[in-house]
Formats: C-alpha cells, sequence, structure tokens
C-alpha cells in the first residue's frame, strides 16, 4: 500500500502519467527503503521499528485532531476525542524528541541509521507541529 501510495504521489507530483511515470515511480519508492536496508547495520531494526510505531501513535492523535475539529464546528461535544488527542499528542512528542536526541548523540557518521532515524523523527516532529497549529487554527475560526 505504501509503495502504491508514494507511486501515486510520484505521479501526481511530477505530471508523469502512464506505464512511464509508473515504472519510475515505483522504482524511485523502492529504492530508498533498498539504500536504508543496505546501509544499516545489524540489529538497527530496532531504531525503526521504534520510529514507526511513534509515526503511528502521530497519525492516531492527528486523527484525534481531524474528529475534534469536525465536531467543534458541527457543534458537538469534543471533550472525548480532544483529550485522549492532548495524551496522545503529548507522549508521541516527547517521544520523537528523545528519539531525536538519542539517535543523534549515538551516531557516528551523517548517513548511518541512528542519524537517518534521527532525521526522520525531525521531520514527524516538524510536520506534526505544522499540522497541530492549523488544526488548533480551526477552533479559532467561525463555526
Amino acid at each position: 500500500v505504501s509503495a502504491s501510495l508514494g507511486r501515486y504521489l510520484f505521479q501526481e507530483l511530477t505530471g508523469l502519467k502512464g506505464r512511464l511515470g509508473s515504472v519510475l515511480g515505483t522504482v524511485l519508492i523502492a529504492l530508498l527503503p533498498l539504500i536504508v536496508l543496505l546501509n544499516m547495520k545489524a540489529g538497527s531494526w530496532g531504531q525503526y521499528w521504534t520510529l514507526f510505531g511513534a509515526s503511528n501513535q502521530l497519525l492516531a492523535a492527528l486523527t484525534l485532531l481531524s474528529v475534534s475539529a469536525w465536531l467543534y464546528h458541527s457543534k458537538r461535544k469534543i471533550w472525548f476525542t480532544l483529550l485522549p488527542m492532548f495524551f496522545v499528542i503529548s507522549i508521541t512528542m516527547w517521544t520523537l524528541g528523545k528519539m531525536i536526541v538519542g539517535n543523534w548523540k549515538q551516531s557516528q557518521i551523517w548517513y548511518d541509521s541512528a542519524m537517518l532515524n534521527s532525521v526522520a523523527a525531525m521531520l514527524l516532529m516538524l510536520l506534526a507541529l505544522f499540522i497541530n497549529i492549523k488544526g488548533f487554527q480551526q477552533f479559532r475560526s467561525r463555526r
């Protein structure tokens, strides 16, 4: 599913439709994980698994934020989605922060698995901050 979505996004962003865009998008989307896989040390899968778990929880928190904004604009109660969202987003952001610092300190060179994990966690955190700001701006707009 992720490769199909990545290929689709590649085709939409580049405008390459048809067979050429499909093949090129699939190869480029599959190339990045292959490069990471070939360059990672034995046992470093745990770092990536932890990052995957954090991104999954982040997705849950952002979904709760979206549902809360929708409920708010529908003039319904939002406490039952907003309270869990605050809990999940705060724990996830804290975890991402720990991953950024811990992997950065552990990194030996700029392209090892720890540095890649740190940069990916940083990007996730920045994206989450942006989406949270935009989401909470929805509460300030008119119902």
